[in-house]
């Protein structure tokens, strides 16, 4: 999990993960949405100029006074938030089914 401000403005904001490696990966924040009474956030990898890149749906969720991205781990959830996604973003990106 980690920290987010759905308060401030993050649209294109960069956010760091640890990946179960260890490693630092950036992701870009290109969307926030809610839906069904939760929040949602779509991220790109920063570092990646392939075209071809998967998106990421994480779920924003409380833990005390913060925000946090937590992973999706149930796949009606995650299809219906991509689904939501690709409604949202269809104009901006061309999706691979």
């Amino acid at each position: 999990m980690n920290e987010f401000n759905l308060n401030e403005n993050n649209e294109g904001k960069i956010i760091p993960f640890v990946d179960e490696n260890g490693n630092k990966v950036n992701f870009e924040m290109i969307d926030a949405f809610k839906m069904e009474g939760s929040e949602y956030v779509a991220l790109l990898p920063a570092d990646d100029d392939d075209y071809d890149t998967e998106v990421f749906i994480m779920r924003i969720e409380k833990e005390g006074e913060d925000d946090v991205l937590v992973y999706i781990e149930d796949e009606d959830e995650l299809d219906d938030a991509f689904e939501m996604f690709k409604d949202r973003m269809g104009d901006e990106y061309d999706f691979l089914d």
